[in-house]
């Protein structure tokens, strides 16, 4: 059974899409936006690896077909810093917000040009801190059940190191390298996003090597791409908050949005709090990210979203499975939340990009960029088409388990959706 039709009958098997299918809701199938042979995670956006990252291009399209030079963008759901590192390079003013702490400080990361020299001098001082260090061994739930003996002892070693770092900067930089170095080394299945204990337990990466290596790796490719894209002078802000409990940008003072929000259902789709949680219980930070994320408080479904399609599929959902109705409610009930806050600081003629996946519950697929168009229509804003993008390098997985049950799998998205929209001057 391949994926849920995107265009025609939502129940039906997902077949290819050309560019004479007749799109509903205004899609328009983009082929230029997929850019197949470009790797999301390519040059400073692969600087640690992170789930379901936007493709770089894609936003730097958006940012130059809908801003100005000097003009402000905001990314309410900022993840690893795309639209950073894309505003940074092409004078663009820019506030992000992510509730996960992990993304933020590689956010911070990749939207800060440190010369390598000195980055290679504080290596070595780590690296002669970490053979001296006397560090006591970090301890926390099931610690064993992810790492050998051995490499808690020679984590906690080096994560005293990295922490005597004194310049604020550099310590961001080894802490992300320090991250990607817990996973590696961890009994994790690497390229999964969900924790899942590898088969094959035998131990052979060794902690400092590693470390020194991912280290390295990152010093030559932020050099590489600062060298190639000089910062501008604009600002930025980058910040860990929920953007739910308020926004601290004045009302209308933004001129785009470029922004991609949670899937839905860390459980069956993106499980970014598995993925941050051992890197942040290692960094000394409580992963809170799916008990926050939009949709992670259940609320009874009622009819009062400004979405008659989202009231549709609701009921279709509850028909099979009212448990799964109230969960897929609850996420759309934040994300409308979310939606009225972000509306409010765009100015009037500025512009909404948000780009969704539209997942699949019980065998249907919820027209996510349907029911996001729906949302900022009725807080004033005109829906000027959704561009349709084939996903090729998006680190997604192929297969998701729906229903969390062994064996039984389903196809994940195939396809994604940028929902371009205008908020209209205000009624005389």
């Amino acid at each position: 059974m391949t994926q849920a039709s995107l265009f025609r009958d939502e129940q039906t098997a997902e077949a290819r899409v050309t560019s004479v299918d007749p799109l509903p809701f205004n899609r328009v199938r983009d082929r230029s936006l997929d850019f197949r042979d470009i790797r999301a995670s390519s040059g400073v956006h692969g600087i640690h690896p992170y789930p379901a990252m936007l493709h770089f291009l894609v936003v730097r399209k958006l940012i130059e077909d809908y801003s100005h030079e000097g003009a402000t963008v905001m990314d309410p759901f900022m993840g690893s810093g795309v639209t950073a590192v894309e505003c940074l390079g092409r004078g663009r003013n820019y506030a992000g917000f992510d509730i996960n702490p992990l993304a933020v400080l590689i956010s911070k990361v990749r939207t800060t040009a440190i010369p390598s020299a000195p980055l290679q001098k504080v290596l070595s001082e780590i690296a002669h801190r970490y053979e001296d260090a006397n560090a006591s061994p970090v301890s926390f739930h099931n610690i064993r059940y992810w790492f050998h003996d051995d490499v808690i002892q020679k984590l906690s070693a080096l994560r005293e190191a990295v922490g005597q770092v004194e310049d604020e900067d550099m310590r961001r930089f080894f802490s992300v390298a320090f991250s990607e170095t817990v996973r590696r080394v961890s009994r994790t299945r690497y390229n999964e996003f969900k924790l899942l204990r590898r088969k094959n337990d035998a131990h052979n990466l060794s902690v400092m090597k590693t470390f020194r290596d991912v280290s390295l790796k990152n010093m030559a490719t932020l050099g590489e791409f600062y060298r190639n894209n000089p910062p501008t002078t604009a600002e930025m802000l980058l910040e860990e908050r929920n953007i739910v409990g308020g926004i601290p940008m004045g009302d209308g003072t933004v001129d785009l949005v470029v922004t991609s929000p949670p899937y839905g259902d860390s459980r069956t789709t993106v499980a970014y709090g598995q993925f941050s949680r051992l890197s942040l219980m290692w960094l000394g930070r409580e992963e809170r990210v799916d008990r926050t994320s939009l949709g992670s408080k259940p609320r009874s479904i009622t009819q009062d979203l400004p979405s008659e399609v989202l009231d549709d599929f609701v009921e279709r959902i509850a028909a099979k499975d009212d448990k799964r109705a109230k969960e897929v409610f609850s996420f759309y009930f934040d994300l409308h939340q979310a939606v009225r806050i972000i509306a409010r600081k765009v100015r009037p003629g500025g512009h909404v990009c948000i780009v969704v996946g539209n997942r699949r519950v019980k065998g249907i697929q919820l027209p996510t960029d349907k029911i996001c168009a729906d949302f900022f229509e009725s807080e004033g804003f005109a829906h000027i088409k959704t561009s349709v993008r084939a996903i090729s390098n998006k680190r997604m997985p192929t297969e998701n388990s729906p229903s969390n049950v062994a064996g039984q799998k389903d196809v994940t998205m195939r396809y994604e959706y940028v929902v371009i929209l205008r908020k209209c001057p205000p009624q005389p």
